[in-house]
């Protein structure tokens, strides 16, 4: 369930789809700020113009203290599972990710403080509203971060064109957590702490892979091993 508290709507004037003046009936019950507009008017408030004829302005996402995150996987009784995103800038390029990172049974996504995509407009919607049901932790510093999941029993497994194995000969059956990073890749003082480097092959004259198909191969990679282990 989303954990952002609706502020605002704006709805297409004239409008005549049943599913839309219900969410109006519905803002005014709740005593939401409530604006009937043009369809040039919506499109003007949303990047790319792309609203159904419906905006919403939410407060920002709630993140969890790096501990609380820590403590998700024990309540289903299941092997951590955890994404680090490093130097992800792009927006879209993490709504992407979180989507899959859903799709996968990840239970959280870590992301530094400073240097990151900010959990606005453009992520929820690339994320389709993934974004929405996934944890979420911003930390100081990710090499700290890295050793207090490995102290915790987590494989921390980072991404990168320097990997010295292949992404399907590393055993990621268990606890784990994957590092990918983003237009620059992972830095190298974080690949540093990571108890493994894989990566992935490629034919000649390829550098890399797109940020969102990168980390769904890894984060399948996941469920395969683990399928496999049950």
């Amino acid at each position: 369930m989303p954990d952002r508290a609706i502020e605002e709507v704006w709805i297409r004037k004239g409008s005549r789809n049943p599913k839309i003046r219900r969410i109006g009936e519905e803002a005014r019950r709740r005593s939401l700020k409530l604006h009937y507009e043009e369809r040039t008017r919506l499109d003007r408030l949303v990047p790319g113009g792309i609203h159904q004829g419906v905006i919403a302005r939410c407060g920002e996402k709630t993140t969890l203290p790096l501990e609380d995150l820590l403590a998700l996987p024990a309540r289903k009784g299941e092997d951590p599972f955890f994404l680090i995103l490093d130097s992800v800038e792009d927006p879209g390029n993490l709504g992407a990710v979180a989507r899959t990172a859903v799709a996968a049974g990840v239970h959280g996504l870590i992301v530094p403080k400073k240097g990151a995509a900010p959990l606005g407009g453009v992520a929820f919607k690339r994320s389709a509203g993934a974004l929405e049901r996934l944890a979420v932790t911003r930390v100081t510093n990710l090499v700290r971060t890295i050793e207090v999941l490995k102290k915790q029993g987590v494989w921390v497994i980072g991404t990168g064109a320097a990997g010295q194995e292949c992404y399907r000969d590393v055993d990621l059956s268990g606890p784990v957590a994957l590092v990918v990073g983003g237009e620059r890749g992972v830095r190298r003082l974080v690949l540093d702490v990571c108890d493994r480097v894989v990566s992935i092959p490629m034919e000649a004259g390829v550098e890399s892979l797109n940020l969102s198909v990168a980390a769904g191969l890894m984060l399948y990679e996941v469920c395969r091993n683990r399928l496999e282990k049950k």
